[in-house]
């Protein structure tokens, strides 16, 4: 078994350079490091340094085994952290993996009107696709993204975020505020790529009504989506909120207006689960409470959980 303690050592070596250095770091007889070094790369059953003059260099395994030690110290230290934490009266401080999106219209403004009574310690912006993944690992104690976790994993619907259509304020439809997708389409639209959960979202809408977007612009990200519509190049939509003074409308699919689902994913096993879980239910519970004031999802999908 290695013990953190003796990572923290070989840490030590490799960012100050020598053994030396690294025994005043750590505040440890050189002898006594040496000796904590040989015996970690016995257990390990490999070198990690070069038995070379000068300055100590990892060999090929110790470039291997380098971050995963400061994989380990790194989760020890946030180990550590929460349960300080937890014993000084507080719940475990969470951290949260999601997308870009997600953070800046649904995490960050939970977290504006919380503050210090969130359980959240930080958020991990991550691409949809690998949310999931940074949560696996153990880097993050919750996913929330527009995908569905892995079966493995605890799953709840969080939510469900507005496709939207942002125009200038002077547009026909910014004073109806709202819009059938069959009229939408024969629009010019500002489309994102495929992979966009708004985008995948619009595309099904419209290939269950047989509808075909009348050759639309596609971008690669939403700030630009928006500054184009905003300039007069066309409709950007998105789930994102509207800024450079476009007015968001509501699209209508059929008899339910056209949204995106949030997914919350974690640990089956996580050992602060019901926290994690009550935090779910916490944002859950603010983001139903954000929509209901902005009225654009009426006849959306209730909240269910799975």
């Amino acid at each position: 078994m290695v013990e953190i303690r003796v990572l923290r050592y070989f840490l030590a070596v490799v960012d100050q350079g020598s053994i030396t250095a690294a025994a005043r770091d750590v505040r440890i007889a050189q002898p006594s490091l040496s000796r904590q070094l040989r015996n970690l790369e016995r257990s390990l059953g490999v070198e990690l340094f070069s038995r070379t003059p000068g300055p100590r260099k990892l060999t090929f395994a110790g470039e291997r085994f380098l971050p995963l030690a400061r994989d380990l110290v790194a989760r020890a230290d946030r180990t550590l952290g929460a349960v300080r934490t937890m014993t000084q009266g507080h719940g475990m401080p969470l951290i949260v993996a999601a997308p870009p999106t997600t953070i800046a219209d649904f995490l960050a403004p939970y977290l504006a009107d919380r503050g210090a009574a969130s359980s959240i310690r930080d958020i991990l912006e991550r691409d949809a696709r690998s949310v999931y993944d940074v949560v696996a690992r153990g880097d993050a104690d919750l996913g929330i993204a527009p995908i569905p976790p892995p079966g493995s994993m605890e799953s709840r619907v969080v939510g469900h975020a507005p496709v939207l259509a942002l125009v200038p304020p002077t547009h026909p439809l910014a004073r109806i505020g709202e819009v059938e997708l069959t009229q939408l389409v024969h629009e010019q639209l500002i489309l994102m790529h495929p992979v966009n959960a708004g985008r995948l979202a619009l595309d099904a809408a419209a290939a269950r009504e047989g509808l075909v977007y009348n050759e639309p612009r596609v971008v690669s990200t939403t700030v630009v989506a928006r500054a184009l519509a905003a300039s007069g190049h066309g409709i950007a939509v998105l789930t994102d909120k509207a800024i450079f003074g476009l007015t968001p409308v509501a699209i209508r699919a059929g008899e339910s207006l056209l949204s995106v689902t949030l997914y919350a994913g974690w640990d089956r096993t996580h050992w602060a689960g019901a926290q994690v879980a009550a935090l779910v239910d916490s944002v859950s519970r603010f983001h139903r409470e954000v929509l209901a004031r902005t009225h654009l999802f009426e006849n959306a999908p209730g909240d269910r959980s799975e």
